[in-house]
């Protein structure tokens, strides 16, 4: 199970560390008494006698006086778990390298159990980047035992209240990333990352917003900032926060932090049921809104109630200018924004366009 922990850069690793520190030549083999690293370049690959031999003994080997067929030193096997990995030999006087047998027997073990720790926490870290993924998808019904098993390996309390954020950028570094981790307490994750935006899930915490505050001033290639619905089910903070998401990008709002719950309204038009009626809304918008100055009088024109100068003044243009739009969306989408119902339609169009220009 452990034998590749001890491959030839491994191997090579030890003995060179070793060797600039103690003048002897070191050999490492594998479980075949195969050399893997050597001072002596020219060995590499070939059969080392004393450690065959203290492999087969699955002990120490050791050699006081040279004989014509071996010379004098140690083969220490190296025991890790109860495995043999290999043998580590060295030449000399036995009184001498006996020490630096030993020393080079520790550093092995650290050697390999620094590399399975790091392989280990490899595979948890991608163990719990697949389970993110398939947590924020799966409604609470889907959940088995091998969900909450899995759970449980990953140490997520999944009991615990979380609220979904999408934090967007400019460009998204590796350096912003790790700035991120490090502002995260116990039990908050970043599930995905784009380009330009990251998903996190936070524990619930009224002090939230003041915590993004903070997040957004670590750089300036951070911009945007949206909040879902707390929830206990992952996926449903995760929709919520996408439908925020998706609301201000439709509707152009610049809000550096924009919460679920000052969109609610939009985000429940935005998954009504696209009738004929609509959908030839949709298309006339499409074909008709090109620069999108109609979606955004729409837009205005329903976030100020009919207040004429508020909307003028969001949309920095004169009376005459706003009556004339007006008079341009009905007579390029064949609905009245000064009546209600049409309105209504116009306006859900509009999000259902998500933004697009």
């Amino acid at each position: 199970m452990y034998e590749n922990y001890l491959n030839t850069e491994n191997a090579q690793k030890i003995a060179d560390g070793i060797m600039k520190i103690i003048p002897c030549n070191i050999n490492i083999t594998d479980t075949a008494g195969e050399i893997l690293a050597s001072g002596d370049k020219s060995t590499l690959g070939t059969l080392h006698k004393g450690a065959l031999t203290a492999l087969k003994r699955k002990e120490a080997y050791v050699i006081y006086e040279s004989t014509p067929t071996e010379q004098k030193g140690v083969s220490l096997p190296i025991i890790y778990n109860n495995s043999i990995l290999g043998v580590i030999a060295i030449g000399g006087d036995v009184e001498e390298v006996m020490p630096i047998g030993q020393i080079c027997l520790s550093i092995a073990v650290l050697t390999i159990e620094n590399r399975l720790l790091s392989d280990m926490s490899s595979i948890k870290e991608s163990r719990l980047k697949d389970f993110l993924y398939e947590w924020i998808g799966l409604s609470k019904e889907q959940y088995d035992d091998a969900f909450y098993d899995q759970a449980a390996y990953l140490g997520i309390d999944m009991k615990i209240p979380r609220t979904a954020v999408v934090i967007t950028s400019s460009r998204i570094r590796y350096s912003i990333i790790e700035t991120i981790k490090s502002h995260l307490a116990a039990g908050e994750y970043i599930v995905r990352q784009g380009m330009e935006e990251v998903l996190i899930l936070f524990r619930s915490d009224k002090r939230l917003e003041s915590r993004l505050e903070k997040i957004l001033d670590i750089s300036k290639d951070l911009e945007n900032c949206y909040i879902g619905e707390s929830d206990v089910i992952a996926s449903r903070t995760t929709n919520s926060v996408m439908q925020t998401f998706h609301i201000a990008r439709a509707l152009n709002i610049r809000k550096r932090i924009l919460c679920y719950h000052e969109v609610s309204l939009e985000c429940l038009l935005n998954n009504i049921e696209v009738t004929r009626e609509l959908e030839e809304i949709l298309k006339l918008l499409e074909e008709r809104d090109v620069d999108g100055v109609l979606k955004e009088t729409i837009t205005a024109y329903v976030e100020d109630n009919d207040n004429y100068a508020q909307i003028c003044d969001k949309l920095h243009i004169h009376r005459n200018t706003l009556n004339y739009r007006l008079a341009k969306i009905e007579e390029l989408l064949n609905r009245n924004p000064r009546r209600a119902k049409d309105l209504m339609m116009l306006y859900i169009a509009v999000i259902k366009m998500g933004g697009e220009k």
